[in-house]
């Protein structure tokens, strides 16, 4: 998969989301507990993996890193072994490739301003900003699985579901994945979280982009 295609994915995903509804969406319980659960939340810090699996070509990649996020509005990805991240505050996006090539996508931006606010919603547990139809909503062990249908234009493809995992011990976001009609995803797995604890705001600095001689 291409090394920006995160980016991509949430572009396209908030080209679409601004002040959407989910459908099916009204009275469900076990949403209202999640988005009541994660108003207590002002900060995570954990441990994360990205998987990604192309169904064409039956092969997958997968990379680590530390995830954080700051009420209300600061989320960050800090690679692993390499000079990847991405971060979203309240005013910017920015994001650095594994090669270190730096890109910042500066506010006014409709688009942009659409995708920080979109993913620090999924980690506050706000389900009903997604567009589509919410096909269920279940308990399953101890976590609470989200099912969404949609059809989100991706670069040349489309995802067609959306499935959020959210542990019932807080609530909070566990998993988020992304799948595409031929069966193509991306997975993002948060794991040992650590809730409302203290975060180095030196984590949400942007990088600049860097001049090429």
């Amino acid at each position: 998969m291409k090394k920006n295609l995160f980016l991509l994915t949430c572009l396209a995903l908030t080209s679409v989301l601004a002040n959407a509804q989910l459908k099916n969406a009204s009275g469900n319980a076990l949403l209202s507990k999640i988005e009541d659960a994660n108003k207590k939340v002002t900060s995570i810090q954990c441990p994360f993996s990205r998987t990604q699996k192309v169904a064409a070509l039956n092969s997958s990649t997968k990379a680590d890193g530390t995830f954080y996020y700051a009420n209300p509005s600061n989320l960050s990805m800090k690679y692993t072994g390499s000079k990847e991240s991405f971060v979203v505050t309240e005013d910017n996006v920015s994001m650095t490739t594994a090669d270190g090539k730096s890109r910042k996508l500066r506010s006014g931006n409709h688009r942009v301003e659409d995708l920080a606010e979109t993913l620090v919603a999924c980690v506050k547990g706000n389900v009903s900003s997604i567009e589509g139809t919410l096909k269920s909503a279940k308990t399953v062990g101890k976590t609470t699985v989200i099912t969404i249908a949609t059809e989100i234009v991706k670069v040349r493809s489309k995802i067609t579901t959306v499935e959020l995992t959210y542990d019932n011990s807080d609530y909070t976001l566990k998993t988020l994945k992304m799948i595409e009609a031929d069966g193509s995803f991306e997975q993002y797995d948060l794991a040992n979280k650590t809730i409302n604890g203290n975060i180095d705001k030196s984590v949400f600095t942007h990088s600049e982009r860097k001049k090429t001689k």
